[in-house]
């Protein structure tokens, strides 16, 4: 028997099966919610008969096995296709300017910055911006928009510029697209000024997405990993950084009945079950969902956000 691949969080090598997916049935799932992958974009499963959906037995965190980072012509399928692939507002922006904003940040430095939504906000805000991207049509739609924006990685900007240094970093939704997010974090935390703060968004899987987890973006080559607050914190502690805050964005009651009956949409596509889904379930969970108030108490929305602080030394 092969040894299991190391965790990214604790470097274990024991861990089980959650499920897996093959490649066509990847492909099935994002037609469903509405992506025709594209022959290049495919080339990203290129040699892969299964994916395995893993949990490390030492800390829990969950990987998926072989590491497919999407290519290219991937990311691009899901821009072109999905009206809203980066989003023009989200909780995470307001909680980081909120952070700035206590802090008295004055320079911003968003890594996977996307077209720059997020740094319009900030320079409205009063921040001088700073982005980093890999998607190229990214970078150039963020330069357009007036802010100092570099495509490369945080790795190759730190040993690039050792001096430069911003009273926050920002990454929305960025580590769980990477093989190596303790290298990123600790790359993330090269570009903060001691004393300086991290801001980090990534999905909840302690939420929403537990119910919904043939979602295909949260498989790869789009997602490579799925995240709790223990795993946000284990990691940062392990790069050096101080945990100051961890919290997930609040479930809306509408979200609970389309996402229990999408799950079963995309059970019935790949043969998972014989019959669609029913409607009873799916609304008698957001009734009491509703009833119980639950949003004021459970934290079980989309997104989960980390703030970290850098030590002074």
């Amino acid at each position: 028997m092969d040894p299991s691949p190391a965790c990214p969080i604790c470097s274990g090598t024991d861990s089980e099966r959650v499920d897996s997916l093959s490649p066509a049935e990847l492909v099935r799932l994002h037609e469903h919610m509405g992506v025709r992958l594209t022959p290049a974009a495919c080339e990203s499963f290129r040699g892969v008969g299964k994916v395995d959906h893993l949990r490390c037995r030492s800390c829990g965190f969950q990987f998926f096995d072989p590491v497919l980072p999407g290519n290219a012509a991937f990311y691009r399928d899901l821009q072109d296709q999905l009206e809203c692939y980066y989003p023009d507002d989200s909780p995470s922006f307001f909680l980081a300017l909120d952070l700035a904003k206590r802090t008295g940040a004055k320079t911003v430095m968003d890594l996977g910055c996307g077209a720059g939504r997020f740094l319009d906000r900030a320079r409205e805000a009063g921040l001088k911006t700073f982005g980093l991207d890999l998607n190229d049509q990214a970078v150039a739609a963020a330069r357009e928009r007036g802010h100092d924006v570099m495509a490369g990685t945080a790795e190759a900007f730190a040993a690039s510029q050792p001096a430069s240094r911003f009273d926050l970093v920002t990454a929305f939704e960025v580590l769980e697209h990477l093989a190596d997010p303790a290298a990123f974090l600790r790359d993330a935390a090269r570009l903060v000024r001691p004393g300086g703060h991290l801001a980090i968004a990534v999905p909840n899987d302690e939420g929403i997405y537990r119910w919904f987890q043939l979602e295909p973006r949260q498989w790869p080559p789009h997602h490579l990993s799925r995240w709790r607050r223990s795993d946000l914190r284990h990691l940062g502690e392990r790069v050096g950084l101080e945990v100051v805050t961890l919290r997930a964005d609040a479930l809306r009651g509408i979200q609970i009945g389309g996402t229990l009956k999408t799950q079963g949409e995309l059970e019935l596509r790949i043969g998972r079950r014989s019959s669609p889904p029913g409607r009873l379930w799916p609304a008698l969970a957001t009734f009491l969902y509703r009833a119980g108030l639950c949003r004021l108490y459970l934290q079980l929305g989309n997104s989960l956000h980390a703030h970290y602080r850098k030590p002074e030394a």
